[in-house]
């Protein structure tokens, strides 16, 4: 071996490049992304760059051979759909199809170098077994130096959110020092950024608490110099030192930080997250600290386009929302589309600022993205996403899925004290799943099953450990939502069930349904209408209860308020009715099947809301009535038995007001100042990545002959100061 060969391997044995080098034709791959060195996003390495895999025919047998490449005895999981984030340079491989028995990838079948349809967005990862291949050299994921922790002198209990200590870093399966001389901020500040905490503080007394220190370690770096922008040890210079024995350190010792600990707001059981901004949030995202980043301006939330965006202005704004530094930056809306606002383009940060609004920026001081007189306009194609690095909290070791035919389902059983148990399903619902998926890193909740018979526990492990679980969503664990702690309740009496345990059913994305204002505001009329041409209608209880007395009535007229409604489908898969076609009932009148009972809802609320007027509208076809340029159209209804229903990404389902039951009976209402409220997917029946703009509101004014309606918006799109202004008694004429 020459020495060029020698350093190569000891540097990428550091970084953790993850190839074999069997010889000259052999394909290398890295996994990158992932967040445990199992797990990351394909590159394969050709022509002198990297580049990735499309997930076109992606099998779990292609990721078994990658996991063998890179050291792991197989594969676990095979991942689509970019979900270790987008890569970048080329796509090198497409529609891959090996048998689970090659020795390289580049032994499988594949399209060619380079030949493919795809984007970053259907980037091809894997999770491999931990299991190591005996003798195995090479390494995985984004490098050894990914791997910190604070370990406090002797004498300190280790805490859970452990904020001040020694640094060590996991190489080679051991925890090994850093060689220093003094404290650095810069290099203070990168190692508690790359640990979730926003910044660094010196410690006080440092003498005192470096003399209990061992005097001997196994040191692994030193001379570790950090501008203070980088999002991880690994991007500062350093000398790497034999880590097969001990070494002494030639400065003063190890290096010992102290972190700023996030903030939190706790409210009885709950306890979520209070940003160190206001003025900046995440969205979308289906683990803590990742997520579309919004910003706020003028009191409403909008988005930021990804020109100029890099991982110096990720930092900033993960610092500034509370978090440590940016693991990665996510492009072409990654977390799916916003609907409000692009405020900001052409970010460019220093990586020092403390806001992302001091860095250079040009704000996009209008409200249509789309206008191409801004020379800085951007499309909501366009927005940034970050994942920030966050606090281990060890939460994940409080919870487990027990008995599912893969890991992303099961029983859900908590740990009280050292015994585990299940979750009582009384009142289960999406809400609480969500949480759960998250606390667990699955991603998000796709079904929050109830009496769970049919997954098996662990053994003995049937006694309700957790009742009364009530969570609002944004929560980081389940055991931060409401429930009824020590003092458990009784279970599954309302059922009748031996078996009320709650279950979870997680997925790696999730569509995002919004709903369209303009039309909607621009859509609201009155109409008056014979009753005898409202028969289908009220037999689908599309009217006011006072109408069943009229029904026979030739005579009787009924005052309906319409509008039009336009559903988009803006987040990451499809979304499909929450019933399977043998389930969807056949309504005889209309001729058409309804895959969900209520698809929206629609009501009428007084200033202090209370419900004066409601209607709903059931799934008639829920399909692809329009999509965006270049998407097409997948699912139709006009097809025996219902078709195919559903709304993919980029397209959008139109129920015109011209259609039975898409309008309030307001008959019975009184003139007077109200508000009109439009849900889609009400009750939650399919899961989505955000619930919160499901939801629109107008102001309404009714005289008794004439409507009037006007600052039709979704609530989520601004503050509450701004939002309150729209529900007082002073804004109607």
């Amino acid at each position: 071996m020459d020495k060029c060969t020698v350093v190569t391997f000891l540097i990428c044995g550091l970084l953790q490049c993850g190839f074999v080098s069997a010889g000259e034709n052999v394909t290398k791959v890295r996994l990158m992304g992932g967040d445990e060195p199992t797990d990351g996003r394909v590159e394969v390495f050709h022509n002198g760059e990297w580049g990735t895999i499309c997930d076109d025919d992606w099998n779990i047998d292609s990721a078994s051979v990658v996991c063998r490449m890179v050291g792991y005895d197989g594969a676990l999981e095979y991942v689509h759909s970019g979900k270790f984030g987008p890569g970048e340079g080329n796509i090198w491989m497409d529609s891959v199809l090996c048998t689970g028995e090659e020795d390289n990838i580049s032994d499988c079948p594949f399209n060619g170098w380079g030949e493919h349809d795809c984007s970053h967005h259907e980037d091809a990862g894997v999770r491999c077994n931990s299991r190591r291949i005996y003798g195995a050299k090479s390494s995985v994921s984004s490098g050894e130096l990914d791997f910190l922790r604070l370990k406090p002198p002797r004498g300190q209990r280790r805490r859970i959110l452990q904020t001040h200590g020694f640094v060590e870093i996991l190489y080679q399966n051991k925890w090994r020092k850093i060689c220093t001389d003094e404290w650095d901020k810069n290099v203070a500040t990168v190692v508690c950024g790359q640990l979730g905490f926003p910044t660094a503080a010196p410690i006080h007394g440092l003498k005192k608490y470096m003399a209990k220190a061992r005097k001997r370690h196994n040191y692994v770096l030193s001379n570790v110099t950090c501008y203070g922008d980088e999002n991880s040890l690994k991007r500062c210079s350093y000398v790497v030192h034999n880590a097969d024995k001990h070494n002494l350190c030639e400065g003063s010792g190890p290096l010992a930080i102290k972190c700023l600990s996030p903030r939190y707001s706790s409210s009885g059981h709950s306890r979520r997250r209070k940003k160190f901004s206001g003025n900046l949030r995440l969205k979308a995202g289906a683990s803590e600290g990742e997520g579309r980043l919004e910003i706020k301006m003028s009191g409403r939330w909008g988005t930021i386009c990804h020109r100029s965006f890099d991982l110096r202005a990720a930092n900033v704004a993960c610092r500034e929302l509370g978090f440590g530094s940016a693991k990665r930056v996510l492009i072409d809306s990654y977390f799916g589309q916003g609907q409000s606002a692009v405020w900001l383009s052409g970010v460019q940060c220093i990586g020092n600022e403390t806001s992302l609004l001091n860095c250079e920026h040009s704000v996009l001081d209008r409200r249509d993205p789309d206008d191409d007189s801004d020379p800085h306009a951007c499309t909501h194609s366009e927005e940034i996403g970050v994942a920030c690095h966050v606090p281990n909290t060890g939460t994940h070791k409080k919870i487990r899925l027990v008995g599912g035919r893969n890991p992303k389902e099961g029983r859900v059983e908590v740990r009280v004290k050292q015994s585990w148990g299940p979750v009582c399903s009384d009142n289960w619902t999406i809400t609480e799943a969500k949480v759960v998926c998250k606390q667990l890193g699955l991603g998000f909740a796709l079904h929050a099953l109830k009496d769970v018979y049919f997954f098996p526990g662990s053994e003995n492990a049937t006694v309700i450990k957790m009742t009364g679980v009530n969570c609002v969503g944004d929560e980081s664990a389940v055991h931060h939502c409401h429930h009824d702690g020590r003092h458990l309740q009784s279970c599954g009496a309302a059922t009748h069930t031996l078996t009320p345990f709650a279950g979870v059913i997680c997925t790696e994305m999730s569509p995002d349904l919004v709903q369209d204002v303009p039309l909607l505001q621009q859509s609201i009329h009155l109409d008056e209408q014979p009753i005898h041409n409202l028969r289908c209608a009220a037999e689908e209880n599309c009217l006011a209860s006072s109408a069943d007395q009229m029904i026979d009535d030739p005579y009787g007229t009924r005052r309906l308020l319409r509008f039009s409604t336009r559903v988009w489908n803006r987040g990451r898969t499809d979304f499909q009715p929450a019933k399977q076609p043998r389930d969807w009932i056949w309504h005889q009148c209309h001729g058409h099947y309804h895959s969900m009972s209520q698809f929206t809802h629609y009501d009428i609320l007084d200033l202090n809301r209370t419900e004066v007027a409601e209607g709903h509208k059931a799934s008639f076809c829920l399909e692809d009535t329009e999509c965006d340029p270049g998407v097409p159209k997948r699912f139709d209804c006009d097809q025996p038995g219902g078709g195919n229903q559903g709304i993919a990404v980029g397209c959008a389902d139109n129920y015109q007001y011209n259609i039975d039951c898409q309008w309030i009976d307001i008959s019975d209402v009184k003139k007077g100042n109200y508000l009109l409220r439009v849900r889609v997917n009400p009750h939650s029946l399919v899961a989505e990545s955000d619930f919160q703009n499901n939801e629109v509101y107008c102001n309404l004014k009714y005289d008794g002959h004439r409507v009037w309606a006007w600052n039709c918006h979704i609530p989520d799109h601004y503050d509450p100061a701004t939002i309150a202004q729209y529900y007082k008694e002073s804004i109607y004429p």
